[in-house]
Formats: C-alpha cells, structure tokens, sequence
C-alpha cells in the first residue's frame, strides 16, 4: 500500500531508552496544520497515496490531530496512527477524540514489558504501564483497530515468553501483535550498550515465544503474530512463517518529517530507500535473500556481517 509517513512533531510524554528518535529533535517546531494538509494533498497527487502513517514523536499531543485526521478521511484515504496511547486513559480526552475523529483508523501501541515496574524504566515515566493499558482498553471499547507491538532489545528479550503469555491473558484474541527487532538510532544507538542484542542471543526466547504462540493456535487462540527485522538466516526455518517484511523497509513511497531549522519548510521526500532489507554483503550469495525481511542497516553497522548465516 502506498503510504505517506508523517511525523508533525517530535514532542513526546514519554522518554524511552530506545527511541528511534534523538533527544534533541523534541525542539523542533511542529508542522503548522495549513502545510501539513497541503503535503498530503501533493502527495496523493504525486504519488496517489492510499495511507497516511502518523507517527512521532506523540501524535496525540499534535494539537490539529482530529482535524488532520478529518481532513485525510475526507479525501477517502486510510489513516494509521503510531501512539503510546496514554492520553486515551483519559475518559473525557477519548470521548472528544472519537466523537471528533470517529473510530474509523488503525492504532499501534508498543508495550515494553508485562512487569509494570520494568515497562515504565524503559519509557521513563512513572504509571506509564498503567495508563498505555487502560488507554489501548478504552481504544478496543471504542472498536478501534489496536496492534500491539513489543521491541526486542537487552533489557527484556529474556522475558519475552512471560511477555506473551500476558498478552494471551490480557487481550482479546482480535488484537494483533507484532514483534520486531530494534532499529539502533537515535537514543537507541546513543544507549546501545543498554538496548543492543544480538540475533543469536535473542534467538532462543523469540523461538520459545512463537512456541506460545503455536500452542495458543492450536487451542484455537487465533491470534495474528507477526515477527519483523529479522533474517531468515537468524531463526530455525520452523518458524519462517511468522517473519515478515514492511513495506517501507527497502522503499518508503514518501516521508515528512519536521525540519531541524526553524526558518526551512518540511518538503515530503519521495520513493526513498528504506533502512532495512537484506542489503548487507553476506545476502548477496544467500538463496532466500528475495524473500527474506532481513534487518536494519544500522544493526547490522553495530554487530558487523558476523550475524548473518547466509543458506547456499
């Protein structure tokens, strides 16, 4: 699906240890609404993009949300949205926000760790556990098309099992859940020595996991799972089936993102080379490698070509 990635600010309530973005990038200035509807006008026009993707930074905390929101609906194109959804604890602010917007648009919350203790070391901020989990309930309630998605990093991969057995237990069986490794930028690379794992340490509880995940199937617990950024290389074929590739890994049909100076307007980027894939020089002789999802450029740059096992 041709999508255009937006981010209309960078400003967060949250201050994850692995955040793509750097720290640094919450000053800058938001996309004033005026522009930001005029690029996804050229957009559908150049490009004819089906989706707008609006990420952040917190998207809820972009003042022009419902109306953007609108303004895409109208002009009959799907809309995702990348959010912690703690505002959406709030009665009052969901209420306004779906009579405003309607319930018609995809959600993806990232949930760290089933501990909440843990879950809110990881975001920096305290009760954040809680109100993401009263807010993604409220967003189902609201009939809302939730995804959960869990970062595979180092300080929690080891308890990636407990994580989905509280999946299973918490939500309904509706809810998707995805699985990825971590793009190491931003304050993810600046930590790194807290976030990085590698493939072949995180192996053993990823496969552990999708074993949860198999049981759950055979118990007729249909759940959606999904697993990105990770080689086809780097897991036992048995669960090949769960590895998938996004669209936007090896190409992004377009990108708007705030700029850095205050006085330069955010232009949209077109067709650009994604971050990931399997672009790395073991690939190259690798018989999987047109349908493997591979991983992120800069994994691969902190880990070097050793995690690759190439299949010849």
């Amino acid at each position: 699906m041709k999508t255009l990635f937006v981010s209309p600010s960078y400003i967060c309530n949250e201050k994850c240890v692995f955040c793509p973005c750097y720290k640094e990038a919450k000053r800058y200035a938001p996309i004033p609404e005026v522009l930001l509807k005029s690029c996804i006008e050229e957009a559908f026009q150049k490009n004819r993009i089906e989706m707008v993707l609006i990420s952040g930074g917190e998207p809820t905390l972009y003042k022009e949300l419902p109306e953007i929101m609108k303004y895409i609906r109208e002009m009959g194109l799907k809309i995702g949205i990348l959010s912690n959804s703690l505002r959406f604890a709030d009665e009052f602010f969901i209420n306004s926000f779906i009579n405003s917007v309607g319930g018609d648009f995809e959600l993806t919350t990232a949930f760290h760790s089933h501990i909440a203790k843990e879950h809110d070391a990881i975001t920096g901020i305290k009760g954040s556990f809680e109100k993401s989990l009263k807010g993604i309930n409220n967003l189902i309630k609201a009939n809302v098309h939730v995804t959960l998605k869990h970062v595979i990093n180092a300080l929690s991969y080891k308890k990636l099992p407990e994580f989905a057995q509280w999946v299973y237990l918490t939500f309904p069986d509706s809810v998707p859940w995805v699985i990825c490794n971590m793009d190491l930028c931003g304050e993810a690379l600046n930590n790194k020595s807290l976030t990085a794992v590698s493939f072949d340490e995180s192996k053993p509880y990823l496969e552990k996991t999708l074993d949860i995940v198999t049981e759950n199937h055979a118990k007729e617990r249909h759940r959606n799972v999904s697993v990105f950024n990770t080689p086809l290389c780097c897991i036992d074929p048995y669960y090949w089936k769960f590895l998938q590739k996004y669209e936007s890994e090896e190409s992004m049909s377009a990108l708007l993102l705030p700029s850095a100076d205050k006085n330069i307007a955010p232009a949209i980027k077109y067709n650009l080379k994604g971050d990931g894939g399997a672009n790395f020089i073991p690939c190259l002789e690798c018989k999987v490698k047109s349908f493997c999802p591979g991983t992120w450029r800069q994994t691969a740059g902190h880990f070097g070509n050793k995690i690759f096992n190439p299949i010849i």
